[in-house]
């Protein structure tokens, strides 16, 4: 790490390692940003524990299905085994909370996309033909509504398991969350009044950039762009600002959410504002210099700009 770039987060005491939870990684952000943290877990220096960490937190077995399909072909042949994951019933903060006892902190979506399914068998369904909301940080391409029934953006369900989830991280005793606001999130100010209520301290993380995807994307490619990142004062409005028209790769943002872990005190709270930086830093990746390099102490690539960034909030 940057010797400029004085960690304040789990990577400041880094023989402390914290376990760490993770929901929705059905969707491509959350199946990305737990790749990140599996490889920081192997790692040391991150602060971020191995072992039965990272935990996939889902409500079906479309968890760990969609999750395992990213994480071979994009961390090479990765796998989240399945005492990983901890399939829950997002209507029931308790049944959260002892599924994630012991645990440190958690990687939360505000507005999350929502695709019926069936219940697992053996988990906690009630009869044979159970149905259930599976969760997806931010979206899983193909996801439908078994139904035709899935909830409006502004449907009450979306803050409904938000309000569960994070009641059941502050009864479990973790310290901090970090929440990413989806594109989908309609009243953010809700979940951040969720988040106070709770009393429990929190990294909030939005953009009003739309999101890409890097179709062959491979851990090796690390971050495309710097993030420009700003502390947002105060309460933010429901009507984000105009765009400026430039994306941000999901795959950048699921290292901003690792590395802030990693960089941020875990005892304040704080709501980022995140914006794509000119400086693309990724163009030579196909060169035969960056081909030859090894990546095996690095959980991604060129991290060392967004632990710069954040340092400076």
């Amino acid at each position: 790490m940057n010797m400029v770039t004085v960690p304040k987060g789990c990577a400041a005491k880094p023989l402390e390692k914290k376990k760490i939870a993770i929901f929705g990684t059905g969707g491509y952000l959350g199946a990305i940003t737990y790749g990140f943290l599996q490889r920081a877990a192997s790692i040391y220096g991150t602060g971020i524990a191995g072992g039965n960490s990272p935990r996939v937190i889902g409500a079906t077995s479309a968890s760990s299905e969609y999750l395992n399909k990213e994480l071979g072909s994009k961390f090479k042949l990765a796998v989240a085994t399945e005492d990983l994951v901890r399939l829950v019933d997002m209507n029931d903060d308790k049944y959260i909370r002892d599924r994630i006892q012991g645990f440190d902190a958690a990687i939360l979506g505000t507005s999350y996309q929502l695709e019926k399914r069936s219940v697992s068998a053996n988990t906690y369904e009630k009869t044979p033909n159970d149905k259930t909301w599976e969760i997806y940080l931010d979206e899983r391409y193909g996801a439908w509504g078994q139904d035709d029934d899935v909830p409006s953006a502004d449907s009450d369900i979306h803050t409904s398991i938000f309000r569960n989830s994070v009641h059941a991280c502050k009864q479990a005793g973790l310290c901090h969350l970090i929440v990413m606001e989806t594109p989908k999130t309609i009243c953010p100010m809700d979940y951040i009044n969720i988040l106070e209520k709770e009393e429990i301290c929190y990294t909030y993380i939005r953009t009003n950039s739309a999101l890409s995807k890097d179709k062959v994307y491979t851990f090796e490619k690390g971050i495309s762009n710097k993030l420009d990142v700003r502390i947002v004062d105060g309460a933010i409005d429901d009507d984000k600002d105009e765009s400026d028209g430039q994306e941000i790769n999901r795959e950048d943002l699921a290292a901003l959410i690792v590395q802030s872990l990693m960089s941020l005190d875990w005892k304040n709270s704080r709501i980022l504002e995140v914006r794509a930086s000119q400086m693309n830093i990724s163009s030579g990746y196909g060169s035969k210099e960056k081909r030859k390099q090894k990546y095996d102490r690095f959980w991604c690539p060129n991290s060392d700009l967004l632990a710069e960034v954040l340092s400076a909030l």
